[in-house]
């Protein structure tokens, strides 16, 4: 671990390496340390604060530590000293040069305090925790109080790294932080705005007035926000930028401050000019339906029968295509809906007449990430007079965290009635599991198409697809509910199976534990363990060498706990396994989600991939 702290007496940054010290040799623990006050023991235990107390030895030439207000955190045994324990043998004894030894002696000698800031570090630098601190003499004594801002400052960080806002800090009328947004957006270098008195060069004046007192009533906390919109101008006077100015109190190392904020809307000024100066009503149409969709989660779409259409840019964000390849027409939606959502569809579409020209329903879809949302449409033909329809207008509204709050609702008086389902209600439910099945393998397919995958191949991995969904079906209907399927036989099965597919020679090691699980969580494992032998057969051994594949599965309280293991060659280093861009790992990337599992890669003398998910009886 490393501490980095900053004295703001000295303004320098010293950085040190703190290892944890597995035990402190009793020689460098001072026994006879003074008893502290029981009623100042009780008060500074309630304080959130980190308090230490140190005093002198040998004359100020080192400390030890009398009193801690939160002793519990002794009792852990991983901590660097404890009571008595002398400073340079603990958290000053790595770095002769910068350590706290010597800032405790600076302050023993001429009784001046010290406050900055620590920062403890990991060994790559990544912030653990963030302190400011206060060192002061209180008699012989050195009291050290350590506030902890980690929250804030994390807060802070990620509000300044914000790539959308400018963002600055003003305090005491003066600057004391701003991004490179902010800078650019007052034309002017982060290095003399910082520390400057704050200012609004290029805004009209009146502007600039307002916005100015608005800031004053902030630091006087008389109010805690501000929103007023700006125009910022070049020196030749033309327009630099429109923007959207926030202003709103906060706390800034214990004292007042307030936290700017501005959004570059110019763009979408200039786009609003256009469109106002626009006759083409296409045009203003794909505007306003782009307003609408970008303060919403709803798609929006217009189309002018047979074949003109307009969509919304979130129909790309809700059905997850990245590449935005899909080409919007009303029956586009059909082709992402699941099994019986299918007939609703057609059902629904089917009533639209000019008696009843409009119709809303809700249906789930599987995106191509395979993805489950729950979509709400309403959607309206307009007909002319001969009842012919001539133009056509939907929205489409994702409803999936509603819908997600609803189930859990539903689920809770489920459990509280304590239902219990009839075989009638079971065999539904293998029927409902089989469909899920065959329409992820649906959506395999279309991912595969869609990547331009060889047809050959595509042949080929829906062969070992549906082999692993007819082993789950088997499995299914042999077990006693048709709602869970044992491990063992499924899993062994499948891989037996799809090894004979491929008239492979590669030897299987099986450690399955005979556990049940549910039919919808044992169908993307099987798809997962499916995917898994597909990428080893192609690629774990380049050399027709006949390796070994090795499953282990087991539950460990209600969390099932997975590792695939093959002794080939390995993912390629250049294959990033948490952002992977291929096919398979994306597949399996996806299907581990499904099932709220965790997923970890490692290179173990060959491929040695580890699943970690929560088994849920009624997922």
């Amino acid at each position: 671990m490393k501490i980095a702290y900053f004295n703001y007496a000295d303004e320098k940054l010293f950085e040190i390496r703190v290892d944890k010290l597995e035990s402190i040799e009793e020689e460098y623990v001072i026994n006879d340390v003074p008893q502290t006050d029981d009623e100042l023991i009780k008060f500074l235990g309630n304080l959130g604060e980190e308090i230490f107390v140190l005093l002198p030895y040998n004359d100020g030439e080192d400390f030890y530590l009398k009193y801690f207000n939160h002793a519990d955190y002794f009792k852990t045994g991983d901590n660097n000293f404890k009571i008595g324990s002398l400073i340079s043998h603990t958290i000053g004894r790595q770095d002769e040069e910068n350590n706290f030894v010597k800032m405790f002696q600076e302050l023993y000698r001429t009784g001046e305090k010290k406050t900055g800031i620590l920062k403890y570090m990991n060994d790559d630098g990544k912030l653990i925790k963030y302190l400011d601190f206060r060192y002061f003499m209180m008699g012989d004594s050195i009291v050290s109080i350590h506030e902890d801002k980690t929250e804030v400052k994390m807060y802070r960080d990620s509000t300044l790294n914000d790539e959308n806002l400018g963002v600055a800090i003003v305090q005491g009328g003066r600057f004391v932080e701003l991004n490179e947004n902010y800078a650019n957006y007052v034309g002017r270098s982060r290095e003399q705005i910082l520390g400057s008195k704050y200012s609004l060069k290029g805004i009209q004046s009146q502007t600039a007035e307002v916005t100015k007192k608005e800031i004053e009533r902030l630091s006087r906390q008389e109010k805690i926000s501000y929103k007023v919109p700006l125009v910022s101008y070049n020196d030749d006077g033309s327009i630099r930028f429109f923007l959207n100015a926030e202003g709103s109190y906060i706390s800034y190392d214990n004292l007042p401050a307030v936290l700017i904020k501005i959004k570059d809307l110019t763009q979408q000024e200039k786009d609003k000019n256009r469109i106002e100066n626009d006759n083409d009503s296409k045009t203003q149409l794909k505007y306003t339906f782009k307003t609408l969709a970008d303060n919403s989660k709803t798609i929006i779409s217009y189309g002018v029968y047979p074949d003109n259409f307009i969509v919304s840019d979130n129909f790309y964000d809700v059905i997850e295509d990245e590449s935005r390849s899909y080409q919007f027409n009303p029956s586009i939606i059909r082709d992402f809906l699941l099994g019986e959502d299918m007939e609703l569809y057609d059902s629904m579409m089917d009533l639209l007449s000019p008696e009843n020209p409009e119709v809303e329903f809700t249906t789930s879809i599987m995106t191509l990430k395979l993805n489950i949302k729950y979509i709400r449409h309403h959607i309206k033909l307009v007909y002319d007079s001969e009842g012919n329809a001539t133009s056509y207008v939907s929205s489409h509204q994702d409803i999936t965290e509603e819908a997600a709050y609803i189930n859990s609702l539903k689920k809770q008086i489920y459990e509280k009635n304590e239902i219990i389902k009839d075989r009638d209600i079971d065999i539904k439910e293998a029927h409902h599991n089989i469909k899920n099945n065959l329409n992820i393998l649906l959506s395999l397919i279309r991912m595969e198409e869609h990547n331009h995958i060889p047809i050959e191949d595509i042949i080929e991995d829906t062969k070992s697809h549906l082999k692993s969904i007819s082993v789950m079906h088997e499995k299914l209907y042999q077990s006693k509910n048709l709602v869970d399927i044992g491990l063992k036989g499924y899993i062994d099965s499948i891989v037996e199976s799809l090894f004979d597919i491929y008239s492979s020679k590669i030897q299987y090691v099986s450690k399955v534990e005979d556990i049940s699980l549910n039919a919808k969580q044992a169908g993307s494992l099987g798809l997962i363990i499916n995917e898994l032998i597909n990428n080893t057969v192609k690629y774990a051994f380049p050399d027709d060498d006949p390796g070994k594949v090795e499953i282990k599965i087991g539950r460990l309280d209600n969390k099932i706990e997975v590792e695939y293991r093959d002794s080939g060659v390995g993912i390629p280093d250049s294959v990033d396994f948490e952002n992977p861009t291929s096919l398979g790992l994306t597949v399996i990337h996806n299907l581990t989600k499904q099932i709220d599992g965790e997923i970890a890669y490692t290179f173990d003398n060959g491929t040695c991939i580890s699943i970690v998910f929560t088994e849920n009886e009624s997922f």
